[in-house]
């Protein structure tokens, strides 16, 4: 039987048991204690509940410090993933080759589309920025600068390329 319901029917016979002893204890607690503990297992009910919010803190401390451990190495791998995929592209580029096929996979060198590059955010104009919690529309900075229009506190990148992997 779960914890949760145990508590719930022992504070019933708890509440029936005090009801019923009103008269006799009146508002002394110390006797109400002593009659709950003596006639229900509410005070059991209550310890196994108590137990059981402990190890439920325990596992979530547990849990947020496994998280953050593989949140950690996520972004280690994240990032080593970008320095390989950087390091093959400088290669693929000075060897002058667009396209390697491999046996486990075909590496194209592409090329990206411009994107916005904030250079100053406190100088882009409100009509760039979302109504919510203060954020930059991004999308529209790109379609005005792509537009040739001026955007104080962005410019155009040049774009650049990307290795596209397409694993057989």
């Amino acid at each position: 039987m779960s914890e949760t319901y145990a508590l719930t029917r022992e504070a019933e016979a708890a509440q029936s048991l005090l009801a019923n002893l009103r008269d006799i204890i009146g508002d002394d607690e110390q006797a109400a204690t002593d009659a709950i503990e003596g006639e229900t297992n509410l005070i059991e009910a209550i310890t196994a509940v108590v137990h059981r919010i402990n190890e439920i803190s325990a596992h979530k401390d547990g849990i947020k410090d496994y998280v953050g451990r593989v949140k950690s190495r996520l972004e280690r791998l994240e990032r080593q993933e970008e320095l390989m995929r950087t390091a093959l592209l400088s290669a693929m580029a000075t060897a002058g080759l667009k396209k390697l096929e491999l046996p486990t996979a075909t590496i194209t060198m592409k090329a990206t589309a411009p994107s916005a590059v904030i250079t100053d955010e406190a100088n882009i104009p409100a009509s760039f920025w979302k109504p919510q919690d203060p954020k930059l529309d991004k999308k529209a900075i790109l379609d005005a600068l792509k537009a040739k229009r001026d955007v104080p506190g962005a410019v155009l990148s040049n774009g650049g390329e990307t290795l596209q992997i397409r694993n057989s």
